[in-house]
């Protein structure tokens, strides 16, 4: 399923709806039950429209490969993508402030004590 095939295919009613019918042709002249929960699905409803003598389920095939390529989307560039911004209810929240390095946090001085016991200092 690699190779740029959009994994989320069956996420779409459209796409549902023809595999469903597939499935059902597919029982029909072979006598198998294919589950929408198998990670194969399309490579297997594929080996089967080829296998098949009905023009019904080649035709179907065909159209669940062009909606699924319809229904993916498309995705920039991975470097152009800006980090997402954390958000909480709809409202982002503000930018964490950068952690003190060892050093930075050596050089404060300040006296840390931590159940009782003194840690920095």
């Amino acid at each position: 399923m690699s190779g740029g095939i959009n994994t989320h295919w069956l996420m779409h009613y459209r796409v549902v709806a023809l595999v469903n019918q597939c499935r059902r042709l597919i029982r029909d002249e072979f006598g198998v039950r294919l589950s929408l929960t198998d990670p194969d699905l399309r490579q297997t409803l594929g080996d089967y429209a080829r296998r098949s003598g009905s023009d019904e389920l080649k035709r179907l095939m065909t159209r669940i490969d062009e909606e699924a390529e319809e229904a993916a989307p498309e995705t920039p560039a991975v470097a152009d993508k800006a980090p997402a911004r954390r958000m909480y209810r709809g409202q982002p929240l503000p930018e964490p402030a950068p952690r003190p390095t060892e050093e930075q946090r050596a050089e404060s001085g300040r006296e840390v004590i931590y159940r009782g016991r003194r840690v920095r200092g």
